[in-house]
Protein backbone atom coordinates (compact mmCIF):
# COMPACT_ATOMS: atom_id res chain seq x y z
CA UNK A 1 0.00 0.00 0.00
CA UNK A 2 2.72 2.55 0.57
CA UNK A 3 4.04 2.69 -3.22
CA UNK A 4 0.19 3.75 -4.05
CA UNK A 5 -0.09 6.79 -2.36
CA UNK A 6 3.62 7.69 -2.95
CA UNK A 7 2.64 7.24 -6.52
CA UNK A 8 -0.19 9.23 -6.25
CA UNK A 9 1.52 11.86 -4.89
CA UNK A 10 4.35 11.96 -7.36
CA UNK A 11 1.50 12.06 -9.96
CA UNK A 12 1.54 15.68 -11.93
CA UNK A 13 -0.66 17.80 -10.30
CA UNK A 14 -3.64 18.89 -13.14
CA UNK A 15 -4.17 23.00 -13.55
CA UNK A 16 -4.06 25.43 -16.17
CA UNK A 17 -0.92 26.93 -18.14
CA UNK A 18 0.69 30.13 -18.19
CA UNK A 19 -0.61 30.28 -22.25
CA UNK A 20 -4.04 28.48 -21.47
CA UNK A 21 -4.23 31.62 -18.35
CA UNK A 22 -3.05 34.67 -21.35
CA UNK A 23 -5.98 33.48 -23.57
CA UNK A 24 -8.37 33.50 -21.28
CA UNK A 25 -7.60 36.90 -20.47
CA UNK A 26 -7.30 38.47 -23.56
CA UNK A 27 -11.02 36.70 -24.54
CA UNK A 28 -12.48 38.19 -21.52
CA UNK A 29 -10.80 41.45 -22.26
CA UNK A 30 -12.49 41.64 -25.84
CA UNK A 31 -15.82 40.33 -24.06
CA UNK A 32 -15.92 42.80 -21.31
CA UNK A 33 -14.93 45.87 -23.54
CA UNK A 34 -17.74 45.06 -25.32
CA UNK A 35 -19.76 45.18 -22.50
CA UNK A 36 -18.23 48.16 -21.62
CA UNK A 37 -19.28 49.94 -24.86
CA UNK A 38 -22.73 48.68 -24.69
CA UNK A 39 -23.20 50.47 -21.67
CA UNK A 40 -21.53 53.58 -22.47
CA UNK A 41 -23.65 53.66 -25.89
CA UNK A 42 -27.20 53.26 -23.62
CA UNK A 43 -25.69 56.03 -21.08
CA UNK A 44 -25.41 58.36 -23.96
CA UNK A 45 -28.46 57.18 -25.03
CA UNK A 46 -30.45 58.08 -22.16
CA UNK A 47 -28.98 61.15 -21.96
CA UNK A 48 -29.79 62.61 -25.65
CA UNK A 49 -33.21 61.03 -24.80
CA UNK A 50 -33.65 63.28 -21.38
CA UNK A 51 -32.43 65.95 -23.27
CA UNK A 52 -34.71 65.68 -25.99
CA UNK A 53 -37.26 65.02 -23.76
CA UNK A 54 -36.88 68.23 -21.22
CA UNK A 55 -36.72 70.50 -24.48
CA UNK A 56 -39.69 69.31 -25.56
CA UNK A 57 -41.17 69.72 -21.99
CA UNK A 58 -39.90 73.44 -21.95
CA UNK A 59 -41.22 74.54 -25.41
CA UNK A 60 -44.73 72.65 -24.20
CA UNK A 61 -44.80 75.02 -21.34
CA UNK A 62 -44.06 78.20 -23.03
CA UNK A 63 -46.51 77.50 -25.74
CA UNK A 64 -49.30 76.76 -23.47
CA UNK A 65 -48.05 80.15 -21.55
CA UNK A 66 -48.32 82.08 -24.49
CA UNK A 67 -51.30 80.82 -25.79
CA UNK A 68 -53.10 81.62 -22.74
CA UNK A 69 -51.77 85.63 -22.74
CA UNK A 70 -52.48 85.44 -26.89
CA UNK A 71 -55.94 84.21 -27.47
CA UNK A 72 -56.90 87.12 -24.64
CA UNK A 73 -54.92 89.99 -26.39
CA UNK A 74 -56.75 92.98 -28.34
CA UNK A 75 -53.34 93.52 -30.63
CA UNK A 76 -50.06 92.00 -30.72
CA UNK A 77 -47.00 93.56 -32.64
CA UNK A 78 -44.02 92.53 -33.64
CA UNK A 79 -41.00 93.24 -32.33
CA UNK A 80 -37.35 93.05 -33.67
CA UNK A 81 -38.57 92.91 -37.18
CA UNK A 82 -36.69 90.71 -39.65
CA UNK A 83 -39.16 90.55 -43.28
CA UNK A 84 -42.38 89.43 -42.03
CA UNK A 85 -40.88 87.87 -38.66
CA UNK A 86 -40.39 89.12 -35.50
CA UNK A 87 -37.81 88.15 -32.32
CA UNK A 88 -40.56 89.08 -29.73
CA UNK A 89 -44.53 89.77 -29.47
CA UNK A 90 -45.97 92.72 -27.49
CA UNK A 91 -49.40 91.45 -26.58
CA UNK A 92 -52.00 94.23 -25.50
CA UNK A 93 -54.02 92.24 -22.73
CA UNK A 94 -57.64 93.81 -21.85
CA UNK A 95 -58.65 93.89 -18.26
CA UNK A 96 -61.49 91.73 -18.32
CA UNK A 97 -59.20 88.66 -19.20
CA UNK A 98 -59.22 86.46 -16.18
CA UNK A 99 -56.38 84.36 -17.05
CA UNK A 100 -53.89 86.82 -18.03
CA UNK A 101 -53.75 91.08 -17.55
CA UNK A 102 -51.58 94.10 -18.38
CA UNK A 103 -49.31 94.05 -21.13
CA UNK A 104 -47.00 90.87 -21.44
CA UNK A 105 -43.90 91.04 -24.05
CA UNK A 106 -42.21 87.52 -25.34
CA UNK A 107 -38.78 87.90 -26.50
CA UNK A 108 -35.88 85.61 -27.80
CA UNK A 109 -32.51 86.68 -26.36
CA UNK A 110 -29.61 84.87 -25.88
CA UNK A 111 -31.22 81.68 -26.90
CA UNK A 112 -33.70 82.03 -24.31
CA UNK A 113 -37.53 82.57 -24.56
CA UNK A 114 -38.56 84.87 -22.32
CA UNK A 115 -42.02 86.67 -20.98
CA UNK A 116 -41.79 90.13 -19.55
CA UNK A 117 -44.56 91.11 -17.50
CA UNK A 118 -45.85 94.85 -17.94
CA UNK A 119 -42.51 95.75 -20.62
CA UNK A 120 -43.02 96.77 -24.29
CA UNK A 121 -39.36 95.99 -24.87
CA UNK A 122 -37.07 92.71 -24.40
CA UNK A 123 -35.46 94.21 -21.43
CA UNK A 124 -35.85 94.38 -17.85
CA UNK A 125 -36.62 90.97 -15.85
CA UNK A 126 -38.45 88.31 -17.49
CA UNK A 127 -39.14 84.72 -16.50
CA UNK A 128 -37.26 82.22 -18.68
CA UNK A 129 -40.03 79.45 -19.97
CA UNK A 130 -37.37 77.83 -22.53
CA UNK A 131 -33.80 78.17 -23.14
CA UNK A 132 -31.72 77.04 -26.09
CA UNK A 133 -34.09 77.92 -28.93
CA UNK A 134 -32.25 78.41 -31.96
CA UNK A 135 -35.30 80.39 -34.13
CA UNK A 136 -34.32 84.45 -34.25
CA UNK A 137 -37.70 85.35 -35.35
CA UNK A 138 -40.04 82.97 -34.38
CA UNK A 139 -43.07 84.79 -33.92
CA UNK A 140 -44.85 86.11 -37.41
CA UNK A 141 -48.81 87.38 -37.72
CA UNK A 142 -51.16 85.49 -40.14
CA UNK A 143 -54.50 86.36 -41.68
CA UNK A 144 -56.64 83.87 -42.74
CA UNK A 145 -57.79 84.57 -46.34
CA UNK A 146 -61.99 83.49 -45.24
CA UNK A 147 -64.17 86.54 -44.36
CA UNK A 148 -64.12 87.39 -40.99
CA UNK A 149 -61.54 85.18 -39.60
CA UNK A 150 -59.81 86.48 -36.49
CA UNK A 151 -55.80 86.93 -36.82
CA UNK A 152 -53.56 84.62 -35.74
CA UNK A 153 -50.26 84.69 -33.85
CA UNK A 154 -47.93 82.40 -34.99
CA UNK A 155 -44.79 81.06 -33.32
CA UNK A 156 -42.21 78.64 -34.56
CA UNK A 157 -39.58 77.78 -32.27
CA UNK A 158 -36.62 75.18 -32.76
CA UNK A 159 -34.98 74.61 -29.20
CA UNK A 160 -31.56 72.27 -29.69
CA UNK A 161 -30.26 71.31 -26.36
CA UNK A 162 -27.20 69.43 -27.38
CA UNK A 163 -26.87 68.56 -30.90
CA UNK A 164 -28.67 68.24 -34.01
CA UNK A 165 -30.39 65.29 -33.24
CA UNK A 166 -31.95 66.55 -29.80
CA UNK A 167 -33.61 69.26 -31.68
CA UNK A 168 -37.42 69.90 -31.38
CA UNK A 169 -39.10 72.13 -33.93
CA UNK A 170 -42.48 73.79 -33.52
CA UNK A 171 -45.16 75.75 -35.40
CA UNK A 172 -48.51 77.15 -32.97
CA UNK A 173 -50.59 79.28 -34.88
CA UNK A 174 -52.98 80.72 -31.90
CA UNK A 175 -55.96 82.76 -32.55
CA UNK A 176 -56.78 85.54 -31.24
CA UNK A 177 -60.34 85.14 -29.51
CA UNK A 178 -60.68 88.93 -28.07
CA UNK A 179 -62.88 90.01 -30.27
CA UNK A 180 -63.54 91.29 -34.08
CA UNK A 181 -60.94 94.39 -33.86
CA UNK A 182 -57.86 92.06 -32.80
CA UNK A 183 -54.81 92.80 -34.70
CA UNK A 184 -51.62 91.49 -34.74
CA UNK A 185 -48.81 93.53 -36.90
Amino acid sequence: MPSFTLRARLRPQSGFTLVEMLVTMVVMGFVMGGLANIFISGSRASSDGQARLTSQENVSVALTRLEYDARCAATATLLNKSGSNGGGVYLTIPAWCTHSTGNVTWCVSSGKLVRYGGATTCTGTGVTLASSVTSATPFSCNTPAVTGALPQLVAALRVDSGGTSDATSVTDYITMHNDSTAACS
